[in-house]
């Protein structure tokens, strides 16, 4: 695995929720595939927390 690849990045429910391809990959390009540190989410999962499935790489909150 790259070093610059989320270890999280095939196990991500938040790609679930997006109705969009073009978001997705956007996404995953800029957090997953290189800045991954930068995720909101990893860092949550990082330190073992809960993981709000609506909650954005940038840390921002998807509402339904």
């Amino acid at each position: 695995m790259s070093e610059n690849l989320c270890p999280f990045i095939d196990k991500c429910p938040f790609f679930n929720i997006l109705h969009s391809k073009g978001t997705e990959e956007a996404l995953k390009i800029w957090y997953c595939k290189s800045e991954f540190v930068k995720c909101e989410r990893y860092k949550l999962r990082l330190s073992e927390q809960e993981v709000p499935r609506n909650l954005w790489p940038n840390g921002k909150v998807l509402n339904f």
